[in-house]
């Protein structure tokens, strides 16, 4: 297979090598030759090829001298939206390196700004080769005709599914009724308690620790939440409400099987309870936009949120000093936060290049670009110790942080949610505003919200 290999192109070679562990090896750019310190390995492959009736296919790649020739891979140019926030910087990073790696393949990612979003590029008929969205989004693609089962392709490829965390592939499966793989993980987000020393630092307060349950850290909150020299400073905020808080604890408001709400339980009101506790701190009542609160105004002593590194970042240069801590668990579900969004690239039903779009998609979940990508504060689905190692390496602003925290929990199985999932949750967060205000009592507001979810599904069915 080696010497065939050599007549199937540089790019194809130098791949399987790299995933042979052929690692002494040295690979002219320029011409089509490689160099082997393993002649052994050659003559291996080349008596192989032989004894399977291999001279003639080996002269068939040779010239006259008996060289071999590099066959010359036709330009494909694979087409890729964005189903969600479009990235400049990992667009040209992953442009570059897919050319490096597979020089006949030019990457073309279409941004949503210049009209190309997925709903549009549908309308006109013009459907991408991949996707890269959320995994979320997945199920939503399958009345549009988009979802593709990648198993077949991979398994002919031998692309090996053992780089990745198991529990990502398994997130990525919620769009599947059969266990087809629609996409590919490349990277996810986080849940982290992040804190404003100044605060802390100002009333002699100890700094948030890892493994603080939810209660412990309202307790905390409560200590910092405070109204001095004409400022009030706020001790807690979740972030989103009820809605993050629920999630480490696997509630949905509606169930995905039954199509009815499932919100007025135990559970829930476990949640709503909670999170009105937080709120009714004296002193500690939602003021404006929470992020602004922390990394602007600096009157927020904690928040639990995503990673925002890029806003924490300019924040820093005006002044705050932060840090970040484990994000608060539950008892019966320690180093647990909620859904992480896992994002993916999806190859089309429609794709004429798939091969071509699966070595994009190689490319992506390599080990040597997910390093690039770790560097600059992205969360890698790879097993990799290396790309884990390599984490916030680029960026300045995060040494002597405590970022280790953030990787002692992990995220909840990412849930089958229904269609009418955020539509309910907007209703549920509705009558949790009325039961934090005090209009209604937590009963009330489950009751509300259950009877309203159940008729909002019933008019949604009929349309």
């Amino acid at each position: 297979m080696t010497l065939l290999s050599i007549g199937m192109g540089r790019a194809f070679l130098y791949d399987t090598w790299e995933r042979s562990q052929y690692k002494q090896y040295t690979y002219e750019e320029g011409g089509a030759m490689v160099k082997i310190k393993h002649a052994t390995s050659l003559l291996i492959g080349i008596a192989l090829i032989t004894g399977c009736g291999g001279q003639d296919a080996a002269r068939s790649n040779a010239d006259g001298g008996g060289n071999p020739k590099e066959v010359k891979l036709e330009p494909v140019t694979v087409t890729a939206a964005v189903d969600g926030t479009y990235n400049e910087l990992f667009d040209n990073l992953l442009t570059e390196h897919v050319k490096k790696k597979y020089p006949h393949i030019t990457l073309n990612m279409m941004r949503p700004a210049d009209g190309n979003t997925l709903d549009n590029l549908m309308i006109a008929g013009t459907v991408p080769d991949v996707i890269f969205t959320f995994n979320g989004n997945l199920s939503s693609y399958r009345t549009k005709g988009l979802l593709y089962d990648m198993s077949g392709l991979i398994k002919e490829n031998k692309f090996s599914l053992d780089r990745f965390e198991s529990n990502y592939i398994a997130d990525v499966k919620i769009a599947s009724t059969n266990d087809e793989l629609f996409a590919l993980p490349y990277e996810t987000t986080f849940h982290a308690l992040y804190y404003n020393k100044n605060i802390f630092n100002k009333f002699g307060i100890d700094y948030p620790k890892d493994g603080m349950t939810w209660e412990q850290t309202v307790e905390l909150g409560k200590r910092v939440t405070r109204f001095d020299g004409g400022t009030q400073y706020r001790g807690l905020d979740p972030g989103s409400g009820i809605i993050w808080i629920s999630q480490p604890l696997s509630l949905a408001a509606v169930d995905y099987k039954t199509e009815k709400a499932a919100i007025n339980n135990d559970q829930w009101k476990k949640v709503f309870e909670l999170v009105k506790t937080i709120y009714s701190i004296p002193g500690n009542k939602p003021a404006g936009a929470v992020l602004n609160e922390f990394t602007k105004d600096k009157t927020l002593a904690m928040v639990g949120h995503l990673n925002i590194f890029s806003a924490l970042e300019a924040a820093e240069k005006e002044g705050l000093e932060w840090d970040v801590a484990q994000y608060p668990g539950f008892p019966e579900k320690p180093d647990t936060f909620g859904n992480a969004s896992v994002y993916v690239g999806t190859i089309t039903q429609a794709s004429k290049h798939k091969k071509e779009a699966l070595q994009v998609l190689d490319v992506l979940t390599s080990e040597s670009f997910q390093i690039l990508r770790s560097k600059s504060g992205s969360i890698s689905t790879l097993k990799s110790a290396e790309v884990a190692k390599a984490f916030g390496a680029d960026m300045a602003f995060l040494k002597g942080k405590h970022v280790e925290g953030i990787f002692k929990s992990k995220p909840v199985q990412y849930p089958v949610a229904s269609e009418y999932r955020t539509k309910a949750e907007t209703i549920a967060k509705a009558r949790f505003n009325d039961y934090a205000a005090g209009t209604i009592d937590v009963n009330t507001a489950l009751s509300r919200a259950e009877e309203e979810i159940n008729k909002m599904i019933d008019a949604e069915k009929k349309k």
